[in-house]
């Protein structure tokens, strides 16, 4: 299943309003970036958060994004910041992107596998991102670790609206189905011109050893596990899973099937 949510289509100019990313992501995924040879695949570019510093940095980007929207801003960025000609896009969802030749690294930053709702679209990411790379290439992702008291509460609050920190007085309301995992999550903030704005993102939280267990079916060898950007180690009362896997160097070596 996949669902484009509003927030990055319709909302897409405001998503540098409400949106701050995770606390050291960006230094952490610019030094991968300036650290290999030749492009690195950003899958969920988006408006650039990431890619126009690596960009300014020296990096060459393939950014995949299903919303042309944000791609359109993405490339707007890196108009004016004069780095362009290492910029390119490709409009397609994370399950079947394709990159003319393999590459050292591709990531999926920012809780972007999380778009995924199924175990299909999980796998079909993670099967993408193989064949984009190079024997022995390395897949950077980071996601939630799912907080177990936080999902009792939002069952418990039912439609109570709750402030967060941060930009344009934003607030939000959190919706949790057990059975699939997902999160429906709907928030109300105020743009620039002081205009009360709406929208939804619907993700589906996934567990440590879920996770672990996809990499593996998908072929992949995990190199690590963190439980932030500073390299704390991964334990229960980490907010984070930063994860670090590499395609096997072995020749001949492909995608396995079912």
């Amino acid at each position: 299943m996949v669902i484009l949510d509003e927030f990055y289509t319709t909302y897409a100019s405001h998503y540098d309003e409400v949106t701050r990313g995770v606390p050291g992501d960006v230094d952490f995924y610019l030094a991968r970036y300036l650290g290999v040879v030749g492009p690195v695949v950003e899958v969920g570019v988006g408006t650039g958060r990431l890619a126009i510093p690596a960009l300014q940095g020296g990096a060459e980007v393939i950014g995949v994004d299903l919303s042309s929207q944000m791609l359109a801003i993405c490339r707007a960025k890196a108009d004016a910041a004069g780095v362009a000609e290492r910029l390119t896009t490709i409009e397609a969802r994370m399950q079947d992107f394709e990159v003319a030749a393999p590459v050292d690294l591709v990531t999926i930053p920012f809780r972007t596998f999380l778009h995924n709702l199924t175990t299909d679209d999980q796998r079909a990411t993670l099967a993408a991102c193989y064949r984009a790379l190079r024997p022995g290439g390395r897949l950077i992702l980071n996601v939630f670790n799912p907080n177990i008291t936080m999902i009792a509460e939002w069952l418990g609050r039912g439609d109570d609206w709750q402030q967060r920190a941060g930009a344009a007085e934003i607030e939000d309301q959190h919706h949790y189905q057990p059975s699939a995992q997902v999160v429906r999550t709907t928030v109300s903030f105020r743009d620039a011109d002081g205009r009360r704005q709406k929208y939804e993102i619907h993700l589906r939280w996934i567990y440590r050893y879920e996770m672990e267990h996809l990499f593996e079916l998908a072929g992949f060898e995990v190199e690590s596990l963190a439980g932030d950007f500073e390299a704390t180690p991964f334990d229960e009362l980490a907010t984070e899973m930063v994860w670090t896997a590499r395609r096997p160097s072995k020749t001949g070596q492909s995608y396995p099937t079912d």
